[in-house]
């Protein structure tokens, strides 16, 4: 009976796992690095488990929903003690579906950022028709956003690839999103910031081909931003975390300032950290996009703010 038991579990083990990754061996003045694990995992509830670009959290019921760039959602329970992620289990997994309940179209399942908010999950799409949708419980559409003109249509940005891939709430303004990169008419390394109803303000970059992918509150009013680089030289990823201040604007320009950074050419064992999310007061967690390759990984990583 043992035997047959450890063949039935056999597959689950081999493709539900959670394994320790030795993220990065140095430390940064602003940031504590906790805990880094990689995760495989084949199938929940049939939706394969890959390509994962943004993050959200359930405080109260201590659920963490990922969501990946072919619009499937996947819930999981996260429990964290003593500054570990002690284990994360999946629940469930859907598809979203519009408002007639068919699955989207390959051209617009391109699924970025996400924000859960009263019983509905805000994501906002890249691709020809860059937007943000609202969906209920069961992953169903039942509404859009309507963003500024300069937002709905791809021309204004470099790419159908780099429209809107984050989106974050705050009280002060709402729902706030941003292209991936500068909007063509931007002016050089300016990146500007977004709600509903136009735009909040530029922050100035100065790496003009650094990626925004993310956008988090700090709890404080003020935004904690995701950038991601493909480093070709050595043939890895720089992210760089920033804190963008958000309550003192002023001539249409906020202030950014350094976080932290990762980089294969200093020896991180970083990847392609597309999501970020506040777990509590000044813990975060980060998690990267495995571009449904082989050799990537999705990569989940705690740390705490100084």
């Amino acid at each position: 009976m043992r035997v047959i038991m450890i063949f039935i579990f056999l597959p689950i083990l081999l493709f539900a796992q959670i394994k320790n990754w030795n993220l990065t061996n140095r430390n940064f003045n602003k940031v504590e690095i906790l805990d880094s694990k990689v995760l495989y995992f084949d199938k929940i509830n049939k939706e394969r488990f890959f390509g994962i670009s943004a993050l959200e959290y359930d405080k109260k019921r201590k659920i963490l929903y990922m969501l990946n760039d072919r619009s499937r959602l996947f819930w999981f329970r996260l429990d964290i003690k003593n500054s570990k992620i002690k284990s994360l289990k999946p629940i469930r997994a859907c598809r979203l579906k519009n408002k007639r309940g068919k699955y989207f179209f390959l051209y617009q399942s391109d699924s970025e950022g996400l924000v859960k908010r009263r019983g509905r999950f805000y994501i906002s799409f890249e691709g020809r028709h860059p937007r943000v949708d609202y969906f209920d419980i069961k992953c169903k559409q039942k509404g859009k956003i309507r963003l500024p003109k300069v937002l709905r249509n791809s021309f204004y940005y470099q790419g159908k690839n780099k429209t809107l891939e984050s989106l974050v709430y705050t009280n002060s303004f709402g729902l706030i999103t941003a292209p991936e990169k500068r909007l063509r008419k931007t002016p050089k390394y300016y990146h500007t910031l977004f709600n509903r109803y136009g735009k909040i303000c530029r922050f100035k970059k100065r790496d003009d081909n650094l990626c925004l992918v993310d956008l988090e509150s700090d709890g404080k009013g003020n935004l904690i931003a995701l950038f991601r680089k493909l480093d070709m030289k050595h043939l890895g990823f720089i992210n760089k975390v920033k804190r963008i201040n958000i309550q003192n604007i002023k001539r249409g320009i906020c202030k950014i300032e350094d976080i932290f950074d990762l980089e294969s050419a200093k020896g991180d064992m970083t990847d392609n950290f597309e999501g970020i999310v506040r777990i509590e007061k000044n813990l975060y967690l980060m998690v990267s996009d495995d571009n449904d390759r082989f050799f990537q990984n999705t990569l989940l990583v705690l740390f705490r703010l100084l």
